[in-house]
C-alpha cells in the first residue's frame, strides 16, 4: 500500500528489546548519508537582500552595509549576518519551470509534491516511526559569507544515535552534520542538527 493508505509497522516499539531496532543506525555512525547530493542555494547573496534582512531587526552594523568599513576591518566585502544562514542557503520551494507545489486552494491543503528540503540522500537504516521533532541546532563558522557568495550544502554525516524512552514515546536521538561551502568550495560552516524520532505512547 502506498501514499495515504500506508501504515508503517511500528510494532518494534512494543517489544521489550525495542532498543535493538536502532542497532543498524548505531552501527552506521560516521557514515555520510548525503549520497553526493548538493543542495545549492537558489540565489547568490545580494546586497539588497542583506539590507532587507537588516531592516526589520534595525541591525545597524556598518559591516553589513558599508563596503569600505568592512574592508577596513579585513573583510573582502560586505558581510551577511551569520544569523541569516537559513536565508543565504535557502534552496527555495519552487523555481521557474517547476511543477506547482500547491494545487489545492482548500484550507490546510497539503503540497501536491515533496518540496525541496535538506534531507535528500540515502535514508538512515532506522525502524519506522510516526513522529519526531528537532532538538538542537549547532553552527560552527570558519569564515564569513559576503555579498556575491553563492552557498551550497553538502553531506549528511551521522554523528550519533541514542535510543531513549521519553515521556512522549520510544525512539532515538540523532545528530546529523552537513557542510556549507561557498562558490570556491571552501567550507564556511559546519551545521549539526539534532532530532528525536519516535513512536508515540499509546494512551
Amino acid at each position: 500500500m502506498q501514499g495515504g493508505d500506508y501504515v508503517p509497522d511500528t510494532s518494534w516499539a512494543e517489544r521489550d528489546d525495542w532498543e535493538s531496532a536502532w542497532q543498524p543506525v548505531i552501527d552506521a555512525i560516521g557514515e555520510d548519508f548525503g549520497d553526493g547530493v548538493v543542495r545549492e542555494a537558489v540565489d547568490t547573496i545580494e546586497r539588497s537582500v542583506v539590507h532587507r534582512y537588516l531592516e526589520p531587526l534595525e541591525f545597524d552594523c556598518p559591516l553589513h552595509y558599508d563596503e569600505e568599513v568592512a574592508k577596513a576591518h579585513g573583510y573582502p566585502g560586505i558581510i551577511a549576518p551569520y544569523s541569516g544562514l537559513a536565508t543565504w542557503t535557502s534552496i527555495g520551494v519552487w523555481s521557474p519551470g517547476d511543477e506547482s507545489v500547491y494545487t489545492n486552494a482548500e484550507r490546510n491543503a497539503q503540497p501536491a509534491r515533496r518540496m525541496a528540503a535538506g534531507g535528500e540522500g540515502r535514508p538512515l537504516p532506522a525502524p519506522p516511526t510516526t513522529a519526531g521533532f528537532a532538538t538542537d541546532v549547532e553552527y560552527e563558522y570558519f569564515m564569513p559569507f559576503v555579498v556575491g557568495d553563492h552557498l551550497k550544502q553538502v553531506g549528511r554525516k551521522l554523528l550519533s544515535c541514542l535510543p531513549k524512552e521519553t515521556s512522549v514515546g520510544r525512539g532515538a536521538f540523532t545528530i546529523m552534520e552537513s557542510e556549507v561551502r561557498n562558490q570556491n568550495d571552501e567550507v564556511v560552516v559546519l551545521a549539526r542538527i539534532g532530532s528525536y524520532s519516535y513512536v508515540p505512547r499509546q494512551e
